[in-house]
Parts: structure tokens; C-alpha cells; sequence
């Protein structure tokens, strides 16, 4: 999403790379904000409730991006969109991590946590390049035709956060059975 909105930003609405770098600081205050607030989530609505509610609140958070246009109160939705999304997004990935490495005895921790971190870097390398061609197909290749392509991208990346939330939420156990170490 954030290769997306710096075409969005740079591209549409003409920003510098150096404005458009500090547009994201209100998503990085979100995200140190999510991974403050993310514990007391996943001890209030437990590990899977706390993934499926932050995926939601991600997907809200990007339909209204999926309708910016080069009118400069977007920016405030921007701001807004980034900075409750990154709230979100924290909120998911603490919650995967405990997810993953609760109940499981002491030896087992380990490897846990780096297959963890693995699949969070696969879909973090796959993210951009399939955002990318998403955008590129809608038309963000075309001289004038980019925020068309940034604004589908980001509708199908709010689609995703929301089948993600649907598949975690039939698929991923409530509670998983503790493990003697």
C-alpha cells in the first residue's frame, strides 16, 4: 500500500519524494500506536478475534482510498485512512506472532517464530510486485490513467484484507491446546 500511495502522492497530486516520506509519519505513529495497544487487544478478544478484527478495521480503513481523487481534501482521508490502518495492521501482526508461537513447548519457539517471520517477508516480497501489475493493468502505466490504477489496486487490497479476515475466522482455531515443554 505504501508504494501505492507515493504514486498517489508524487504522481497525481505532485508531491516531492521528501513530502511524500512525510505524509507516512501519521502511519508510523499508527503502527507504534498498534503495536502499544495490540497486547491489550489480543488479551481482551484473544489471539483470533484480535487478527480478524484488525484485518476489518485494515480493509475499512483502505476503502476510502480506494476512492481518492486529485483534489487536495484527500489528503486528510489519506492521513486518516494510513494512520488507522497502521493501528490495524500492529494489531494483526502481534496477534499472528502469538498466535503462531502460543501453547508450543519451549524447543519449538524458535522455529515457530522464524517461520513466522518468513511468511510475513514472502508476503511483504509478494505484495508490492502483485499490487504493482494490479495497478499497471488498470491502467496506472498510462499518462494520466495512474490514480485510476493506484485506486484499484488499493480496492483489491481491501478486498484481500477482508477475505483474509474471513478465512482466519473459519479456518484458524479459538483456542489452541496448551503443549507440556
Amino acid at each position: 500500500m505504501v508504494f501505492l500511495l507515493t504514486l498517489y502522492l508524487q504522481e497525481v497530486r505532485g508531491y516531492t519524494p521528501l513530502q511524500a516520506g512525510l505524509a507516512f509519519a501519521v502511519l508510523g505513529a499508527g503502527t507504534v500506536l498498534g503495536g502499544v495497544i495490540a497486547p491489550r487487544v489480543i488479551g481482551h478478544l484473544g489471539g483470533k478475534r484480535a487478527i480478524v478484527a484488525g484485518l476489518v478495521a485494515q480493509g475499512v480503513s483502505t476503502v476510502p482510498l480506494a476512492f481518492l481523487g486529485d483534489a487536495s481534501g484527500w489528503l486528510v482521508v489519506l492521513l486518516v485512512a494510513t494512520f488507522v490502518g497502521g493501528v490495524a495492521n500492529l494489531v494483526v501482526i502481534v496477534g499472528f506472532m502469538v498466535t503462531a508461537t502460543s501453547g508450543l513447548p519451549d524447543a519449538e519457539q524458535g522455529l515457530a517464530t522464524g517461520l513466522a517471520t518468513m511468511s510475513q517477508q514472502v508476503g511483504i516480497t509478494l505484495g508490492t510486485p502483485v499490487m504493482s501489475a494490479i495497478a499497471t493493468a488498470a491502467g496506472a502505466a498510462t499518462a494520466g490513467h495512474i490514480l485510476h490504477g493506484v485506486t484499484t489496486a488499493l480496492a483489491v487490497n481491501a478486498a484481500i484484507c477482508f477475505a483474509t479476515a474471513v478465512v482466519i475466522g473459519l479456518v484458524l482455531p479459538r483456542h489452541r491446546k496448551a503443549v507440556a515443554a
